[in-house]
């Protein structure tokens, strides 16, 4: 049986093209809401259809009647509510389907806009006693069958063809493609109470039920699948806490050939049953079914809105030296957003989940500074940041970090031009800048070998920079050799790789500064 519904998982089309988002609640902040269309009984089982809700719940009449202890006769309606085109409900419920669900329970739907077909539960026989529990606890038998609109009603058109007198076929949940079919059922190969299957159509048939397997179902009920267009199934079930019996909402995407290990959604979760779970296409909207505290009757429909979780960026541009911010200050991100700080030295903005940034800044009388960051692995809120400039002043000595040649040669490597682009936009930006470029090498080597090399190396980038259009009698190329070292590792001394490399560097010296 696990190797029938892994084969169709494979096959089935629907399922090559999904869009997977099996991140989709880990990044949603998720509030409840409670709505007006509750009664003092049980109201279950929310769809969209188009621009409608459905769900079902009892008249009245019927309502009064249960209050007084009466069972035979009360049946479940189907009703309908306006949406927006963002799913929130407005105006008052209408009835529908009421003469093919007549002396009938009917709900909970599926809807397939694709094809225009309407998947509806039935009680899969006349007279059956209610107790608010019928779509919980399969008291009784259910069937599916498929209606249609037919000149602006619907109207049932054909049966689910595994629909059968000896155990209950319900709960449908259809794929966008209207292709695949989940549902509910206490047939024989089911695993535990109620179990969810699948069943693909074919060439306009369905094909034999395959049970979603040990992954999805345990030897409780699983019920109230709702497989969304974001490509994940969610559904209720009551076998996955230890000590409890109250049916929790659990969410589970295709992987492969297979489904994930189902996930709680504990935001909607508490101890009472939570049900019924349905997102509306903008992923924005959705409602669901709770005995929670606080509500109005036995099930009551509650709206959920789903925000997505944002990374706020609040970066701060300030003077190294005295840490006052530095306002009006240019800043680029590598995602290519080009923003000003305010007048107190920040610039806010939204981030993306598990990014890498870069943000560089820069303004006249100031070396450029950078800083890099990234959202993997952090905490979702206000990230914040900071670039320090440092001020440019005669005689003040700044190491380039970054450029690169091969051993042993003077050619600039791209990586080194971009740097030194920076220098000569600081230099376009500071016309009264004059400066000297310094090379220095570390001590391996001969000492005349290295300050010729050095040499070379400085003309190398100064010549770059003029040839960028910044005079040559404003930037002076200068080789030291091993003659500056800034640690111990002269002639002779041991060091390792990396106390070499720290003497290896470049330096921007300013000569000359003048507004």
């Amino acid at each position: 049986m696990q190797k029938a519904i892994y084969l169709i998982l494979i096959l089935l089309p629907f399922f090559v093209n999904a869009q997977t988002d099996c991140d989709f609640f880990s990044h949603k902040t998720i509030h409840i809401e409670k709505t007006n269309i509750n009664s003092v009984a049980s109201d279950m089982g929310p769809a969209f259809v188009n621009d409608e809700l459905w769900y079902s719940s009892f008249t009245e009449d019927e309502i009064k009647e249960l209050s007084k202890g009466k069972t035979k006769g009360i049946f479940y309606h189907l009703n309908t509510l306006a949406t927006d085109t963002n799913g929130n409900i407005k105006g008052s419920a209408k009835p529908e389907l009421t003469q093919s669900s007549e002396r009938l329970h009917a709900g909970p739907i599926s809807y397939c806009k694709a094809t225009g077909e309407l998947f509806v539960t039935l009680s899969n026989g006349e007279e059956p006693d209610v107790k608010n529990v019928i779509f919980k606890k399969a008291k009784i038998r259910l069937k599916i069958v498929i209606a249609k609109m037919i000149n602006g009603t619907w109207t049932i058109t054909e049966d689910f063809p595994f629909n059968s007198s000896k155990y209950s076929v319900g709960h449908p949940a259809i794929s966008t493609t209207g292709d695949t079919l989940f549902f509910i059922s206490n047939m024989p190969s089911t695993l535990g109470n109620t179990d969810i299957y699948m069943s693909v159509r074919e060439n306009g048939k369905w094909t034999e039920p395959q049970n979603l397997g040990n992954k999805i179902n345990t030897p409780a009920n699983e019920m109230f699948p709702f497989f969304s267009s974001e490509g994940f199934l969610v559904f209720a079930s009551n076998g996955r806490k230890t000590g409890a019996t109250d049916l929790d909402l659990y969410y589970s995407c295709i992987s492969g050939d297979t489904f994930t290990k189902p996930v709680p959604i504990t935001e909607l979760n508490s101890e009472f049953d939570d049900f019924g779970l349905v997102i509306h296409n903008n992923a924005e909207v959705g409602y669901f079914n709770s005995q929670r505290k606080g509500g109005e009757g036995d099930d009551d429909i509650y709206k959920v809105i789903f925000e997505e979780k944002e990374y706020k960026l609040e970066l701060l541009v300030r003077d190294k030296e005295t840490q006052l911010p530095i306002p009006f200050a240019s800043v680029t991100f590598n995602d290519g957003v080009k923003l000003t700080t305010d007048a107190n030295g920040i610039v806010k903005r939204n981030l993306d989940y598990e990014t890498d940034y870069t943000a560089s800044s820069g303004i006249k009388g100031y070396m450029d500074g950078s800083i890099s960051f990234s959202t993997s692995g952090s905490n979702y809120g206000i990230l914040k940041q900071v670039i320090d400039l440092e001020k440019l002043e005669v005689g003040k000595i700044f190491t380039i970090e970054n450029i690169y040649y091969d051993f042993d040669k003077w050619n600039l490597l791209p990586e080194s031009k971009i740097i030194l682009d920076k220098l000569v936009q600081i230099m376009k930006e500071n016309p009264g800048l004059k400066a000297e470029l310094g090379s220095h090498t570390d001590s391996r080597g001969s000492d005349a070998y290295n300050m010729k090399l050095s040499q070379k190396r400085s003309e190398s980038a100064v010549n770059y920079i003029i040839s960028n259009g910044i005079s040559k009698e404003r930037i002076i190329a200068r080789g030291y050799g091993e003659t500056q070292l800034i640690n111990q590792c002269s002639n002779g001394v041991s060091c390792t790789e990396e106390q070499h490399r720290m003497n290896r560097r470049t330096e921007f010296k300013i000569l000359e500064l003048t507004k």
